[in-house]
């Protein structure tokens, strides 16, 4: 019985660590930091998805608000980072020439589109392309605790049927960079 409260505690205590890492706390008087990308992380980094979820429920609100997708940098590593990103309503095609996408879906569920030809594509900076979306490409029905891993250089496109919201938290990996031989 000791045990089990033992490890019900060491839970809260994991819980109430990672919310306070996770959410932001407001500080008295204090100017809100730039909109930059957080510093790089050098170390191990415990996530709760309960926290994840919390600070999810606040994306989503601002998604409902605006153009129905809104996301975060949660932190910076050499060679990938984390975002948290939320849904209300579709978006385009795109597609990461330099970047894998790992999805985790912590909340919600949704349609990812991935593979076929981008709509209307239009290339921006660092590899990426944008698009209205995809044509012939395979759809993967997503909820919360599925996984989905899109290879850099493939079209997605994530669909919100009307109602729907989704909230993932991402893992984007670079890949390496090729060498000429």
């Amino acid at each position: 019985m000791q045990l089990l409260a033992l490890a019900k505690s060491a839970s809260l205590g994991a819980a109430l660590i990672s919310a306070t890492v996770l959410l932001p706390h407001p500080q008295k008087d204090a100017t809100p930091p730039p909109p930059a990308a957080p510093a790089m992380v050098t170390s191990p980094e415990v996530l709760n998805l309960d926290a994840l979820a919390a600070q999810g429920e606040q994306l989503l609100a601002k998604a409902r608000a605006g153009n129905g997708s809104t996301a975060i940098t949660l932190a910076n590593y050499k060679g990938h980072y984390t975002m948290l990103t939320a849904r209300t309503k579709s978006g385009g095609g795109e597609l990461h020439q330099h970047y894998a996408d790992f999805l985790f879906v912590i909340a919600g569920e949704g349609t990812e589109l991935t593979g076929g030809t981008m709509l209307n594509p239009k290339d921006l900076p660092d590899g990426e392309v944008r698009g209205t979306g995809l044509d012939g490409a395979t759809p993967h029905i997503l909820h919360k605790g599925d996984v989905i891993h899109i290879p850099a250089g493939t079209p997605h496109q994530a669909i919100e049927a009307p109602g729907q919201t989704i909230t993932i938290y991402v893992i984007k990996v670079r890949e390496p960079e090729t060498q000429a031989q």
